[in-house]
């Protein structure tokens, strides 16, 4: 993990990362960390996104891969997995990233509506201005929703 602009005054601090070689965020209050799984074990019978669950201290953690939700390109079969550990309504999952991983600060976020044409929109709570691009920052939560009723489809 790198660190740059750790400035206390900035409006949002937050994880930024990469899916499918776009870049995401997560605010940093809703990450516990950041963790690389060599092993984990796959669950029979379990929605496409749930990759398998592991082994963090004594604690199981399913792992989940949100990149069908936000409709990016599937992850390749490699075993290692690259995760950032995120707390949402009650739950700590492992979700799945492609591996770097910067904690950044931001002088605030750009609201829009849930309906714009803004990529990804709808899983976000906001967008966070990177130079000339907008970095979506992630709602967990709305993910974490969105995978639940993709299982309940799959059923």
């Amino acid at each position: 993990m790198t660190t740059s602009l750790l400035d206390t005054s900035a409006a949002v601090r937050a994880c930024v990362f990469s899916l499918a070689g776009q870049p995401f965020a997560i605010d940093v209050a809703q990450v516990r960390e950041v963790a690389i799984f060599e092993e984990w074990t796959t669950v029979p019978l379990a929605p496409a996104h749930l990759v398998g669950v592991a082994n963090l201290r004594g604690d199981v953690v399913p792992i989940a891969d949100a990149r069908a939700v936000l409709g990016l390109a599937a992850r390749r079969g490699a075993r290692k997995v690259a995760t950032l550990i995120v707390e949402a309504e009650g739950f700590e999952v492992a979700l799945v990233i492609d591996g770097d991983v910067s904690l950044e600060a931001f002088g605030g976020i750009v609201t829009l509506a849930a309906s714009s044409p803004q990529p990804h929109a709808r899983w976000a709570l906001g967008f966070l201005p990177d130079g000339e691009r907008l970095v979506p920052l992630l709602d967990p939560g709305r993910l974490l929703r969105a995978l639940r009723e993709a299982q309940r489809e799959e059923e």
